[in-house]
């Protein structure tokens, strides 16, 4: 299906055309140039001389020419692509998609022009559908396609020696690892950064950088002192209230799927004492966070759905009437698995206002129906980055 007309074009017309090419701040997502020079390599500012990029944990590649078609997974490296102004060539399913986020922009994703690496985000994974699409760049990070795969690295090897390299890196979620000192190798903007010389970006990136560290110094100008913030349990996976069982994800510099939370100076009600595993009522009883925040369901959800299977259902669950942040109204809704720098924005805006509406001004619900004047990031601005018109 086409979504309207076509704004980002694909990364070979980008190319092409060269059009004209926000971030850091907050302490969890600063980058610095010496870091692009040592780790990416030699900057190529015409496309043409050679240079090597090191994404942990893949070894460093070197890129002869500068690729201009990328394959993704379900994960944050899709918008990544999208907010460098790239549309992706090969993708899996779609269903979760941060599509609304696009639309709203008028960055239309055209699905038309994207090859099915697989029939789901979780299944039907087939080398021949990677041989079709032929990416010059695999966005994906082999330890996702192990879980859903059989593929031993002769299979990676093979895959790469007819198409391009697979270059992800792991930036979903921060498991149980991440609070013992095991976490993903990067934030967001870390790996934004190393996708942006990928494609030889940079000045792109800093645009994103600079954009992204005003909102963060709106949102920062305006925290309570920290013995003043709100705890919250970060719930992923789904919220279904009903099941009594919920598992908790952490507040960690390194969670991208709660990282929403984290900036917001929001307190991890579970800190210390994360659980390994599905919990029930009685333990969020025992820490009866001030919020909880249902991870995803900005991205997967309309407001209305939000309210009928999860905000309802906790109100009239008879546990969850115990809990003081369903009494009290304080249950809110973050995007999670699709956080990119697009995504991130949308998500950072909407936790500002849901959780500090007398700071930040009242939340009204469906993303759409925010007033231009009530908003905490310039649309125009991120188009034109996206666009790289500066």
């Amino acid at each position: 299906m086409v979504r309207r007309r076509r704004v980002l074009a694909s990364g070979a017309s980008l190319v092409a055309a060269g059009l004209a090419g926000c971030s850091g701040g907050s302490g969890d997502e600063t980058t610095t140039s010496e870091a692009t020079s040592t780790d990416a390599g030699t900057e190529s500012s015409d496309g043409t001389t050679p240079y090597t990029v090191h994404i942990e944990p893949n070894d460093p590649y070197t890129f002869e020419e500068v690729p201009e078609t990328y394959g993704v997974v379900s994960g944050p490296l899709l918008d990544v692509g999208m907010a460098l102004g790239i549309h992706p060539s090969a993708t899996t399913g779609l269903e979760r998609a941060p599509l609304k986020f696009y639309d709203l922009l008028g960055l239309d994703f055209d699905e038309s022009e994207v090859t099915k690496l697989a029939s789901g985000a979780e299944s039907g994974y087939d080398k021949e559908n990677f041989y079709a699409a032929n990416a010059d760049v695999w966005l994906i990070p082999k330890s996702t396609l192990a879980r859903f795969t059989s593929w031993d690295d002769a299979d990676y090897e093979e895959i790469e020696s007819q198409t391009g390299p697979f270059l992800g890196t792991p930036l979903r979620f921060a498991p149980t690892a991440a609070v013992s000192e095991s976490p993903n190798p990067y934030t967001l903007y870390e790996a934004f950064e190393k996708y942006a010389t990928v494609f030889q970006r940079h000045r792109q990136f800093e645009a994103w950088q600079s954009m992204h560290d005003d909102l963060m110094r709106t949102i920062e100008e305006g925290l309570p002192p920290e013995d003043e913030r709100p705890t919250i349990a970060a719930i992923w996976r789904g919220v279904s209230p009903d099941s009594g069982q919920f598992r908790i994800a952490p507040l960690h510099r390194l969670g991208n799927n709660t990282k929403s939370y984290y900036r917001l100076g929001m307190r991890d009600a579970f800190e210390g004492h994360y659980p390994d595993g599905p919990i029930g009522y009685e333990e969020l009883l025992d820490v009866d966070p001030d919020y909880i925040g249902a991870v995803g369901m900005l991205t997967s959800a309309t407001h209305e759905e939000f309210v009928n299977t999860v905000v309802e259902p906790f109100e009239n669950n008879e546990n969850g009437q115990q809990l003081s942040a369903v009494r009290n109204g304080n249950v809110v809704r973050s995007a999670g698995q699709y956080m990119g720098p697009i995504v991130d924005m949308f998500s950072t805006e909407a936790v500002a206002k849901q959780v500090y509406p007398d700071t930040f001004g009242e939340w009204p619900g469906p993303v759409g129906d925010l007033a231009e004047d009530e908003r905490l990031f310039d649309r125009q601005r991120l188009l034109d980055v996206v666009h790289r018109e500066f």
